[in-house]
């Protein structure tokens, strides 16, 4: 199954597929819907990336998580206009069974195996398509030191720095609040 075939009708079906998959941690609420390998199964399942009954072993999980935080690195460096080396990140997107082959009239990038590897390699294909359609670019992580929420910038310079104006805004008041604080004698 090919990431775009996903109903994403927010963003770019690619994109959503990475921004959902980072955003599985939540940094707000302390809570990290991948926190087992079963939860992992759900995850893949309810995102349609993953079929059948295969169940998720512990190095599956371990990969996933690698993947999520390297993905997570990534996107915080796209910020700055990202271009950094990232062994951690390149050390999963190794893992994953990847192949290149050829459909037809084209060459197609692929998941090289069945089950939850299977399903992390769509992930890690994902990340390939929005960058091959020059997205990955606008996949960011909030600056909101409680949010750090994935989300795409739609902005037409790509210079967003929050996923809502909310975090901005709170932000913002904080700071003024801040300066007002300092103000006041005593």
């Amino acid at each position: 199954m090919s990431t775009v075939d996903l109903p994403r009708p927010d963003v770019p079906a690619s994109v959503a597929v990475v921004r959902d998959f980072v955003n599985t941690t939540d940094h707000e609420t302390a809570s990290d819907e991948l926190d087992s390998r079963a939860a992992l199964g759900r995850y893949l399942r309810r995102e349609g990336l993953l079929t059948g009954s295969a169940r998720a072993t512990a190095d599956d999980l371990d990969l996933a998580l690698r993947l999520r935080s390297g993905l997570r690195r990534a996107l915080e460096l796209n910020h700055d206009g990202g271009g950094a080396d990232l062994p951690a990140l390149a050390a999963a997107l190794a893992d994953l069974p990847i192949a290149l082959t050829w459909a037809g009239s084209a060459p197609v990038l692929g998941a090289d195996a069945a089950g939850v590897r299977g399903a992390l390699a769509r992930i890690g294909i994902a990340a390939h398509e929005a960058a091959a359609a020059d997205q990955w670019w606008r996949l960011k992580i909030c600056s909101f030191d409680e949010c750090e929420w994935a989300y795409y910038d739609r902005s037409k310079n790509r210079s967003r720095s929050f996923c809502e104006y909310g975090c901005g805004n709170k932000l913002k008041t904080r700071a003024y609040r801040a300066r007002q604080r300092a103000r006041t004698p005593g």
